[in-house]
């Protein structure tokens, strides 16, 4: 490989990474400018609909105290204007756009840009539609030859990648956006809820299963949000589960033990929901729900068959579920056959439209968490 070939391979690397990291993308910056020799490169974006989202990071000389100095002296840059009436993607120089005669009496460029050591740019812009305008612009030092054809060959080249990456940082941000109203959502459920999306870092996490995850009782979180279980059948459980549900299965149950000897975490796993508004590309994606029966009284049998509809001994069912119990130790301490807890369970089924026991425990979940004032009130 080259090394013009191997400096722009690490250059696209950056800036795909930078999509989704602006850590990544100020380093892809700054890879640009040794590149290119530069004293300073530029990459901004603007947008008249959504101002929020306009950014403009900079690298080497292109710094913080620049931005604000050219605040003031904007209004007498020539540049910006001439590069935006350009093809997206194409790229030119300030040589070859204004006349010597020009640049030699610009206020601009000879009290703003020279004393800092420039004496022109070489730019690209790479978005130009719906109010929107982004543009990459590479500076040309005083003491560097004038840019060329192949230096415009070089910034050509890279013109696609950072135009493909500004379109998926802009899907980034919405998703990372749509991300936070949904966590404003389910913090206000106090079940702890875990939302995944194939095998990067959690879209959610609520209040609640962080103050799971802090209480270091049998659950914890990964530094990517994920749920973490200490004990090794359960966690074999958990991932099992999860790559049920990303094959398209219905997920289930994790009896989850915990080390103060209290009654086992339960971890629901199933489908996280899609085609809303909030995660329209979230197919695939898994929800876990952790009830803890510790955190608060447990219903009674009387209330579960009054809030489901069902059958006595289906709501005693429901509520050893609910309380982490495995159905055969139900069945012995209740000193019934487990073809009877199954007959219950069928009951139970049928009386909430459900199919599996990690759909009934979401609809029971669901009825008491609306309950659950009546039992503060209570207490």
């Amino acid at each position: 490989m080259s090394l013009d070939a191997d400096a722009e391979a690490k250059i696209i690397d950056a800036i795909y990474r930078g999509a989704c990291d602006s850590v990544e993308l100020s380093r892809a910056i700054a890879l640009i400018a040794e590149y290119f020799e530069s004293p300073g490169v530029l990459l901004g974006e603007l947008d008249q609909a959504q101002p929020e989202r306009q950014f403009a990071i900079g690298a080497r000389t292109i710094d913080q105290e620049y931005f604000a100095r050219y605040a003031e002296h904007a209004e007498l840059d020539p540049a910006p204007r001439a590069f935006a009436a350009l093809a997206v993607g194409t790229a030119s120089i300030t040589d070859r756009m204004f006349s010597e005669s020009f640049l030699r009496r610009n206020v601009f460029l000879n009290e703003f840009l020279v004393p800092r050591g420039v004496n022109g740019a070489l730019a690209c812009p790479l978005l130009s539609e719906s109010g929107r305008f982004a543009l990459i612009a590479v500076q040309q030092g005083v003491n560097r030859r004038s840019y060329d054809d192949d230096d415009i060959a070089r910034v050509e080249r890279l013109a696609p990648h950072m135009m493909r990456a500004l379109q998926l940082r802009r899907l980034f941000l919405q998703s990372e956006q749509r991300s936070k109203v949904l966590e404003s959502i389910v913090d206000r459920n106090k079940t702890g809820m875990v939302g995944l999306r194939g095998d990067g870092p959690a879209l959610f996490v609520n209040r609640a299963a962080r103050a799971v995850a802090a209480a270091r009782d049998g659950l914890g979180l990964d530094r990517q949000g994920r749920l973490v279980a200490a004990d090794r059948a359960a966690a074999t459980r958990l991932v099992a589960l999860q790559a049920d549900v990303a094959r398209g299965g219905a997920g289930g149950l994790v009896r989850v033990p915990r080390p103060s000897g209290r009654l086992p975490y339960i971890v629901m796993v199933s489908p996280l929901p899609s085609g809303d508004d909030l995660f329209p590309n979230s197919r695939g994606g898994v929800l876990f729900a952790i009830h803890d029966p510790a955190r608060r009284p447990m219903a009674t049998e009387i209330r579960i068959a009054q809030l489901l509809h069902i059958p006595r001994g289906a709501a005693r069912v429901v509520q050893a579920i609910l309380a982490g119990q495995d159905l055969k130790d139900y069945a012995d301490r209740a000193g019934i056959s487990m073809n009877t807890v199954r007959f219950h369970l069928k009951n139970a089924f049928a009386g909430t439209d459900t199919h599996s026991q990690a759909e009934l425990v979401r609809v029971a979940l669901s009825a008491l968490n609306a309950l659950e004032p009546h039992f503060a009130d209570r207490n």
